[in-house]
């Protein structure tokens, strides 16, 4: 309704040259049948009421709409984290630990379906492909992935940069994979692996396809949408699997769950990550990333080389079978550990780098991650090997009892292996890459010349040589990684102390339950035994006062938790 000058005003609609002076507006407008308001507002009833008086409200100022950069920033941009990192790293670990705790079943019961349709010659001619190629495949991500989560501020010319040239790798690597088929037919007399080693190489270049969007997706901790699609990856992969097992493909339901996993999950993660690469010129910061990422890639690589040089001695040496009893002994073992420590792996390594110039808060937070890993992985690790003669058969069946003792022995060293990896996230977080790189040099000789001795004596010589050399490496380790860190080594000590030696106490009560109650049905033994070492493992956190203080933390968790779930 613009103004007509001082007197009067023209209504919409109306021409342009008519007003209606003030005073005579007033009188007129008491007339019902003449008043034009009145009149005005009848011949539009169906239309929405004109805007007030321009000179009364002023215009909305105009919001330009967002650019297609501004749409992507929200997957660079972590300062809103940082306001509730407390709560948020808590929900993430429980969203983490849900997922993992979902796959952990689903991925029990496929072992128990495929190990009744397999047999171990199955499992051991994945081994021998999976040995080999995974090495390769460390390089298809040069570490640039973690140097996305850890960098404290990316744009889009970075991430774009570092796509392009993690496909380009994945590329080549999938290449260098296919070419390699005919080797490994020679090196272990297997015409079967050729065909393997071609379907592994096409799955490689698929997943890098998917390494930004995850990146992106854990810096932002969106954890729970990470979890849904590792369920679903994992179930589409696994039903997929026990199909071709049920209808008698052999090894390649073994080949299917672990190529169809990648697949499922680039497509998911393409379709909830909305960032898409951009087409632009090298990033002039390409070389720190890669610098970076070099430090964790040439750990990755000596750390492989090392921790599947068991799978090679065996299988060159002993044989596929042996080499599937180790094998599957070794997965079926770590199969719950891994599913409790790469949650929380996974949230502290993006938390710990926002923490990276708070020294107080990062000791803190890293104590307390340390803390609650070592609480439930210590006595988790003990109940599996109190009770691992009748886990292997109710979980892989009698085919595979001599596996039984494998599991026991390789359990020794699992008992430390999760709390100990964890000094090598402190030098992630903290930037050091390059004293990272030697920690792997250092660990991984050690662990293969504990290998080459052990295999003399069969695969339980290597199981104890493993464990031997991981004690031996656990103090001077520790000592190398943590040097000028905010954390000590003391203080690393005293947060497994509790949990390390009221874990042996407890196994100590389960296993005098197995003596003198071994007679019962393995799963009811089972399930009684772990109920006795979980009541044991609680009352022994009530003996002393500062005890009960540092199991008040793991119970703040539960409340925190709780309160979360309420209030969704």
């Amino acid at each position: 309704m613009p103004l007509r000058g001082k007197g009067g005003f023209s209504l919409p609609g109306t021409s342009a040259g008519r007003t209606w002076p003030i005073p005579y507006w007033n009188i007129f407008c008491r007339r019902k049948r003449h008043n034009p308001l009145r009149l005005y507002l009848s011949s539009r009833k169906h239309l929405p009421m004109p805007s007030p008086p321009d000179t009364l409200i002023p215009p909305a100022p105009d919001v330009p709409l967002a650019t297609p950069e501004q749409a992507v920033d929200k997957w660079f941009d972590t300062r809103h984290l940082k306001g509730d990192l407390k709560n948020r790293s808590v929900q993430g670990g429980f969203n983490t630990i849900g997922g993992q705790a979902v796959s952990f079943l689903m991925n029990i019961c496929s072992t128990v379906i495929l190990a009744r349709l397999l047999s171990p010659d199955d499992y051991g001619l994945v081994a021998m492909v999976t040995a080999i190629t995974g090495f390769i495949t460390i390089f298809k991500d040069l570490g640039l992935s973690a140097a996305i989560v850890q960098r404290e501020k990316i744009d889009q010319q970075q991430v774009s940069s570092v796509f392009w040239l993690n496909l380009l790798i994945s590329f080549g690597i999938a290449v260098v994979v296919a070419l390699l088929a005919p080797v490994l037919v020679y090196f272990y007399q297997e015409e079967r692996l050729f065909s393997i080693t071609l379907v592994f190489a096409g799955s490689i270049f698929i997943t890098g396809l998917s390494l930004q969007h995850n990146a992106l997706m854990q810096r932002q901790m969106k954890f729970a949408v990470l979890s849904l699609i590792q369920i679903a990856s994992t179930a589409g992969s696994l039903l997929t699997g026990i199909l071709l097992a049920w209808g008698g493909y052999g090894y390649w339901a073994l080949v299917a769950t672990m190529v169809l996993t990648p697949v499922f999950s680039t497509i998911a993660l393409w379709s909830v990550c909305s960032w898409r690469p951009s087409v632009a010129r090298q990033s002039p910061d390409l070389g720190s990333f890669l610098k970076f990422g070099a430090g964790i890639t040439g750990f990755d690589l000596v750390n492989y080389f090392s921790r599947n040089m068991d799978n090679v001695l065996i299988g060159k040496f002993i044989g596929a079978a042996a080499l599937g009893l180790y094998s599957k002994s070794y997965q079926l073992l770590m199969l719950p550990i891994t599913q409790l420590r790469n949650p929380l792996n996974a949230v502290a390594l993006p938390v710990l780098s926002s923490l990276q110039t708070e020294k107080e808060k990062f000791r803190s937070y890293y104590q307390r991650y340390l803390f609650t890993l070592a609480f439930f992985s210590m006595p988790l690790v003990v109940g599996l090997g109190v009770y691992s003669e009748e886990l292997i058969l109710l979980v892989l069946g009698e085919q595979w009892a001599a596996a039984a003792y494998i599991f026991k022995l390789l359990a020794i060293s699992a008992f430390i292996q999760p709390i100990a990896g964890t000094q090598g996230l402190i030098l992630i977080t903290t930037g050091q890459v390059r004293r990272y790189f030697l920690y792997g040099i250092y660990n991984a000789i050690c662990i293969t010349a504990g290998f080459a001795v052990g295999i003399y004596w069969g695969v339980a010589g290597v199981a104890i040589a493993y464990a031997i050399v991981t004690y031996l490496l656990l103090f001077p380790l520790l000592r190398f990684c943590l040097q000028g860190s905010p954390v000590s080594v003391s203080s690393f000590f005293r947060e497994i102390a509790f949990p390390g030696g009221f874990s042996l106490l407890s196994g100590a009560a389960m296993l005098v339950y197995k003596i003198y109650l071994g007679h019962l049905p393995s799963l009811l033994l089972c399930l009684v035994g772990a109920f006795t070492g979980a009541t044991v493992y609680i009352l022994l956190w009530q003996s002393t006062r500062t005890s009960r203080e540092r199991f008040q933390q793991i119970l703040e968790i539960k409340t925190m938790l709780f309160k979360r779930i309420i209030k969704k």
